[in-house]
């Protein structure tokens, strides 16, 4: 059986694929993980630009460019659910949505939520490998809507996002075995 804690740091093993700086967070001298719930963005470009001082070898474009995507659509799909509950919609009927996006079967490209933009364009070879971005782009996703989950005091919203954390954070941890 598999404990919180190697389940934690498997996921965050697989953010710092996309985003060395985001182990900084297991070593604190630096940049904070609280920004992965999508809030104080600007803290992601001081943290990037930290991480390209002291690192002489930076991301691949394709990877950076990756991390941000994620971010930007969690954050999208958050207001959209929050909006949706608001306004009276169905927060939980988006998130299942997403889940089943990110979650599915990549079929040789990245799973990617349907209603969002795409990273790259629909066509053509990808400048990343899917079978290495995946579990990374799942875990990122999973730990940044467990943030949200965690931040909001909509019991009915707390449920959603911690459910769709789970089963990214599940789908991620198969990926990567």
């Amino acid at each position: 059986m598999t404990t919180l804690v190697h389940r934690s740091v498997s996921l965050v093993t697989l953010v710092g694929r996309l985003n060395p700086a985001a182990l900084d967070g297991l070593i604190p001298h630096g940049f904070a993980l609280g920004v992965v719930a999508g809030t104080r963005l600007a803290a992601h470009a001081d943290g990037a630009a930290d991480v390209a001082r002291l690192n002489p070898q930076p991301l691949p474009p394709a990877a950076a460019e990756l991390r941000l995507a994620v971010a930007g659509t969690v954050g999208a799909v958050a207001n959209a659910a929050i909006t949706a509950r608001v306004s009276g919609g169905d927060a939980r009927q988006i998130l299942a949505e997403v889940g089943d996006d990110w979650c599915g079967t990549p079929h040789g490209r990245i799973p990617w939520p349907r209603h969002w933009p795409l990273p790259w364009p629909p066509t053509g070879p990808l400048p990343i490998d899917p079978g290495y971005a995946t579990p990374a782009v799942q875990a990122q996703a999973a730990l940044a809507f467990q943030g949200y989950a965690n931040g909001i005091g909509d019991e009915q919203l707390r449920t959603a996002f911690g459910d769709l954390a789970e089963r990214l954070a599940d789908a991620a941890l198969q990926q990567a075995d």
